[in-house]
């Protein structure tokens, strides 16, 4: 179990690893050396590995949770894609194995699975939600969020970082998979202690406009303006920066999320597929407690 962290102290780095994208990695050697120990959230990646055709082996994924557990903060169940009682059946095998994870409830999945899910467990993760328009996943996860009021269920967001659905409502914990999209797509979040802007590699008027926060992540926004001095890891470390300021803004925002046995929330853990990416965002994040 993660240790107690205070509320007012600084907040360690937050990643989400799936064992789809993760299975091969040595933990141990990703994480040395680093100048902060993350709280590491590991998922299944089923759906990742369904929608290239694949499922994932229970048996596998069991022994990868039982490998790394000493790094672990918490873990996910193995759903099945459209197929509730099949994800039941995995939640029950796991824990019979030796495993605590957190159940998921889906999008289009009768809301009496997850009336009954509440009565058991006090953290679950909602998920189908990524690709589907802001006001429909606000008012479905306010509906989760309403049935089970009486239980103080804590609910991990999978996928969902839109201001609308995440700022509305008392997350205890959510993950960012675009938190990264800078070096792949040209445009770098940037938080200013407000709102998340987007900075557009290459173009001074969106760069300098924001350039005292740039600045305060630790970076020169004159490599954001100009594309021929650009180091991917300024990105990394901006984004990485900006996405655990926000996390602090929620807090403050909602109070701490008090989820039992847990650390309070809320949390946002960093969708992490490239190990060198995990410790550029990491150290990055450790250098703003320094």
């Amino acid at each position: 179990m993660t240790p107690e962290i205070a509320r007012n102290s600084p907040q360690p780095p937050k990643v989400l690893l799936s064992y789809w994208f993760a299975k091969t990695w040595d933990l141990d050697a990703a994480l040395d050396g680093l100048p902060a120990k993350p709280m590491l959230f590991a998922d299944s990646g089923a759906y990742s590995a369904w929608t290239k055709g694949v499922r994932i082996d229970r048996a596998d994924y069991l022994a990868w949770l039982k490998r790394w557990a000493h790094h672990i903060t918490v873990a996910s169940n193995l759903d099945v894609i459209r197929d509730v009682d099949a994800t039941l059946d995995n939640q029950r095998w796991l824990e019979r194995n030796g495993v605590d994870v957190i159940p998921v409830f889906h999008t289009g999945t009768d809301f009496a699975v997850l009336d009954s899910l509440a009565k058991s467990y006090p953290y679950i993760g909602l998920g189908g939600m990524v690709g589907a328009a802001s006001s429909s996943n606000h008012r479905w996860a306010a509906e989760c969020f309403k049935r089970t009021r009486q239980h103080q269920t804590c609910f991990h967001a999978f996928g969902m970082t839109h201001p609308k659905v995440l700022g509305s409502l008392p997350w205890y914990s959510a993950d960012s998979a675009t938190w990264a999209n800078g070096q792949r797509y040209g445009q770098v979040p940037c938080w200013t202690g407000r709102r998340m802007e987007n900075l557009h590699l290459g173009r001074p008027d969106t760069i300098y406009k924001h350039a005292r926060h740039i600045r305060r992540y630790g970076v020169d926004p004159g490599g954001f303006a100009d594309r021929t001095r650009f180091d991917r890891k300024d990105a990394i470390a901006v984004s990485a920066a900006s996405w655990h300021a926000y996390e602090s803004f929620m807090r403050q925002r909602h109070g701490a999320i008090k989820c039992p046995d847990k650390v309070d929330g809320m949390h946002v853990y960093l969708v992490q597929t490239i190990i060198r990416d995990m410790r550029d965002a990491i150290t990055a994040i450790g250098r703003q407690h320094d």
